[in-house]
């Protein structure tokens, strides 16, 4: 596999001021036969580009598992996370991130075809494009795809198109209340629920890890995921993480916050979770895409809402690989 780690101009994009850019990195098959298809990867609240790329044990890269398949792989930072563009976080709406998504889509595909992506690389023949979106990159994704039409295929992957939120040990759902809905003015109520109204270090661990998952990974994973604190994040121990979350995030766990854009989506979905996710119900979330004509459930066992450090996590990649394949272009 060979990988290009690039900042993508994004100026001009979005309804944002300054020069913008995002930050992407490209996952390209050491040999590529005939036309190819392009994964992108968008992470989710308090991660970065990397979680698609875990190199801290062996077999944790999504990336390496589908371009030994084949694919090209594409994991992206949204604006305001990772190494991407750090705007005022409180002029980042639903809206300009996937604005800045969408733009960053077409630019790498087009460098690919082009052959201008990077001197070691020829001009590329692409037969589709897929993304996935993890948790907050699924919401992102549901708005971008809703507005953009961007992919030929969506998928995703521990968000709820209906009504996302956190389960717990005792088996009922935990509804913030006092979270904001879409469109709030942050700045407004900032410091009574950034960082405040959020689930507790405990009910982060039962929500994102399964018991059985590799401790090194695990707790060096939970001890820096305080999102919206000072504390240090995508540092050596977690290059996984992002230390800045945009604060739009909040607004996410509120019923129906994507309801439109999902309802507009009309290429072909998978909704996967894990068996302890932020999706109260996987089966329902079908009824959220009434426009697609092809929409798929995939729930995997002994897996938690972050996937890719579970036991189970090539199960959902071979899931993933399985849709991406199936898709056709539009």
């Amino acid at each position: 596999m060979r990988t290009y780690d690039l900042q993508v101009d994004v100026t001009g994009d979005t309804d944002l001021a300054g020069e913008l850019h995002t930050a992407v990195t490209v996952c390209v098959p050491d040999h590529i036969d005939g036309a190819s298809t392009v994964l992108f990867g968008f992470p989710g609240g308090g991660f970065g580009r990397k979680y698609y790329n875990i190199d801290k044990l062996p077999g944790y890269s999504q990336a390496e598992f589908h371009c030994a398949a084949g694919m090209i792989f594409v994991a992206c930072d949204h604006l305001g996370v990772g190494e991407s563009s750090q705007p005022d976080t409180f002029d980042l709406t639903y809206e300009n991130l996937a604005a800045a998504n969408h733009a960053t889509a077409d630019h790498v595909l087009l460098a690919l075809r082009k052959g201008s992506l990077h001197p070691d690389l020829a001009p590329i023949d692409i037969s589709k494009t897929v993304a996935m979106g993890q948790s907050m990159g699924g919401c992102l994704l549901t708005v971008q795809q809703g507005n953009h039409r961007t992919f030929d295929g969506v998928a995703f992957l521990g968000w709820s198109g209906i009504f996302t939120n956190f389960p717990s040990a005792s088996g009922e759902r935990i509804i913030y209340a006092a979270m904001p809905p879409r469109g709030t003015d942050l700045r407004a109520v900032a410091g009574e629920v950034l960082g405040v109204v959020a689930p507790t270090p405990e009910q982060f661990r039962y929500c994102f890890h399964w018991p059985d998952e590799e401790d090194q990974l695990v707790e060096a994973d939970l001890a820096s995921y305080v999102p919206f604190s000072d504390v240090a994040r995508g540092d050596e121990n977690t290059p996984w993480g992002s230390a800045t979350v945009p604060a739009c995030a909040v607004t996410m766990m509120t019923e129906g916050s994507v309801a439109g854009e999902a309802a507009a989506v009309d290429v072909p979905v998978l909704c996967a979770s894990g068996e302890r996710d932020v999706v109260p119900d996987p089966w329902s979330e079908p009824t959220a895409y009434r426009n697609s004509r092809d929409v798929s459930v995939f729930v995997v066992p002994r897996m938690a809402h972050m996937h890719n450090f579970s036991h189970n996590r090539q199960l959902l990649w071979s899931r993933i690989a399985a849709f991406a394949q199936a898709t056709t272009p539009r």
